[in-house]
């Protein structure tokens, strides 16, 4: 047959994979060599699969593509293998590591059946022998065009270049049509099978879909293979038992001797029998050295299960997919609270955790947590550093700092000295409307609001009360006295949990160490107010309470976010949090540095009170069996909100 170029407005396969990424909406054709029958998505759309070939198509098979549509009546009537289908808006995406040829509300399709192709001579044909999008619906309907002489030509070259045997062979009976000769025969559908499979019921010989913890990675770059370390905390006879004596054996080599052996690092946990080791391969293991960390959660499909060479341990391995090398079957979980996995994944470490600890066995909660040796230099260096730092300018530059914030001292104090600070507000803070009246401290704490009669008459006292109040206070104190300490660690993977299982103790956690986005950081300090209004007997103070400033009510009241303020890296944000400060309270830190005690604070306030709203709720008590007989299960806490400085 005499050679036909690609028609206008038309590209290859291999042009069309290259548009990856770009979101452009292109036209093909292609000669189909594989496909799936129809079948129905978890968002209850009708979805087709299948893979079209061209001459410019340098490996097999060809590129895949997938249309979906709202009724299977819509979707491309693929057939028979050799069928010549013509697509129009489609654009192609990566869809977990694959390229695909995607349709989309504008796309639409045209197939000309391989029995048919020596018939088809003209458009004219088409009408009898094609089937296209919209074909039978209603004329309202969008119909597709029909191909021009010169698509149409171009269309029966490219079939007839194609080798049917390098097609492969279709399964003789593919799940849907089993499924509906099943049900068409009075009989039950087979269920599908799900590959996904904890560590505890793995069994060799098999392939399994896996989700778990990276607990550790390990590759070297001058070889293609990447091996990792993944547990989801259950347990697996045949694997190794790692014992909290000694450190993991081949952990920093490689079972075929390519390596040098190198010295054996620590092993982060958990200890026995609950981590197996998955060795992938290309592509798998590229896309691992890009995404994968320690601590990651991660997805892996298809995975061999094994038993090793000594043929006493069980083993994983990610192989290269051979009907499309380009499968990546690697995924890194971000975990939100309606994954039911990834919480009883938690759920269990956090049991583990509590384990490991009660059993005296060191466990890191992140691989991160581990500690690292410094290297010499590196030690030296810092050394120098700070012995070459000169005493003296450090007030200079926290002077400085002060500049930096946007305001001076003397600017601030506008707003917040006076010799009247009872009389008049600080004009720095404000707070939302809330349409109550003004209570003061001593009213709020007042027990008595606490107090209810039964039906009988008979007198209880609540523990709490949900109220939100608006009151006018001024700051006499603030906890914790360092200010770096105002934001604290918050584990993100807890928030997967309750809050009866969310107990994790973090104050062994290394900050100094790189956690990735396993570790967030919140507002959590208190403030110490007392009644704006000064009593009238001499000598006496006002009413005093704690209020909690905490999470994205931090975030309002500073306009500032969160972080690790003990890190260099964040001492413009100390500083600016510092003159923020300085707004609300006055020169209130200046004394505290000044003063080793709090009796030393007792003198006339130098900040002008404000107006702000509390909220009051209840905290359940921990280990409330401890408790002593007739006192409350909760604690009554009052907590700031709706205000910014």
């Amino acid at each position: 047959m005499e050679p036909s170029p690609v028609p206008p407005n038309f590209i290859t396969l291999s042009e069309a994979l290259s548009k990856a990424g770009t979101y452009q909406q292109y036209n093909v054709i292609g000669v189909c060599v594989d496909y799936f029958d129809p079948t129905i998505t978890s968002t209850k759309e009708h979805m087709i699969t299948f893979t079209l070939h061209d001459p410019w198509w340098t490996e097999r098979p060809g590129m895949r593509f997938r249309f979906f549509s709202k009724t299977e009546k819509l979707l491309p009537k693929v057939g028979n293998q050799g069928d010549v289908v013509i697509l129009r808006n489609v654009k192609t995406v990566n869809v977990k590591g694959r390229l695909l040829g995607i349709s989309n509300s504008a796309s639409n399709w045209l197939v000309l059946p391989s029995s048919a192709l020596r018939e088809v001579e003209s458009s004219q044909d088409l009408q009898t022998k094609a089937e296209w999008y919209g074909k039978g619906i209603p004329k309202h309907y969008p119909q597709t065009a029909l191909p021009n002489e010169a698509e149409l030509k171009y269309a029966k070259y490219i079939a007839a270049l194609e080798d049917p045997m390098s097609w492969g062979q279709l399964p003789p009976t593919t799940r849907p049509q089993m499924k509906a000769i099943m049900e068409n025969s009075g009989g039950q559908a087979p269920v599908s099978a799900d590959k996904f499979s904890l560590i505890q019921d793995l069994r060799p010989n098999k392939y399994f879909d896996i989700f778990g913890e990276v607990r550790k990675i390990h590759f070297d770059k001058n070889f293609p293979k990447t091996e990792i370390f993944l547990t989801e905390y259950t347990s697996r006879e045949a694997l190794y038992n790692y014992t909290s004596q000694s450190s993991a054996d081949g952990l920093d080599g490689d079972e075929y001797g390519y390596l040098e052996d190198q010295p054996k690092s620590q092993w982060p946990g958990p200890w026995g029998r609950m981590t197996i080791s998955v060795m992938l391969y290309e592509p798998h293991s590229s896309k691992a050295r890009e995404i994968i960390g320690p601590g990651c959660l991660v997805f892996l499909r298809n995975v061999h299960i094994k038993m090793d060479k000594n043929g006493t341990k069980l083993e994983g391995i990610c192989h290269t997919d051979t009907y499309d090398p380009t499968v990546v079957n690697v995924e890194v979980i971000k975990p939100h609270k309606d994954d039911e996995r990834a919480r009883s994944l938690i759920s269990r470490k956090q049991q583990y955790a509590k384990q490991a600890k009660a059993e005296g066995k060191l466990f890191y909660w992140s691989p991160h947590d581990m500690p690292k040796k410094r290297k010499a230099d590196e030690i030296d260096e810092v050394e120098e550093v700070q012995r070459s730092k000169p005493g003296k300018n450090r007030k200079r530059k926290k002077k400085e700092s002060r500049m930096k914030g946007g305001i001076t001292r003397q600017e601030a104090r506008a707003g917040v000295d006076d010799t009247n600070v009872e009389s008049k507000s600080n004009t720095n803070v404000r707070c939302n409307s809330y349409e109550v009246p003004r209570k003061s401290i001593v009213d709020i704490l007042d027990i008595t609001s606490l107090e209810r009669k039964t039906p009988q008459g008979s007198l209880y006292r609540l523990p709490f009360q949900n109220c939100k109040y608006k009151s006018h206070v001024r700051v006499v104190d603030f906890f914790p006295d360092n200010i770096a300490d105002f934001a604290v660690p918050r584990n993100t993977e807890m928030d997967l949990l309750s809050d009866e299982e969310d107990d994790e103790d973090l104050s062994s956690i290394d900050l100094t160490q790189d956690h990735g986005d396993r570790i967030g950081w919140e507002w959590r300090f208190f403030l110490l107010v007392e009644d704006a209004r000064q009593p009238t007997a001499p000598g006496e103070r006002p009413t005093q309470m704690e209020l909690l400033v905490a999470d994205t009510d931090g975030d309002f009241l500073l306009n500032m976010t969160a972080c690790n303020l003990r890190d260099n890296k964040h001492a413009q944000q100390l500083a600016a949090l510092k003159e923020k400060l300085f707004l609300l309270w006055g020169n209130l830190q200046e004394k505290k540095e000044e003063s080793s005690t709090t009796e030393a604070l007792s003198v006339k306030p130098s900040a002008r009170p404000f107006e702000c709203l509390i909220k009051e709720y209840g905290v359940p008590v921990r280990n409330s069996d401890e408790q002593v007989k007739g006192t409350s299960d909760y604690d009554r806490v009052f907590r700031l909100f709706g205000t910014a400085i």
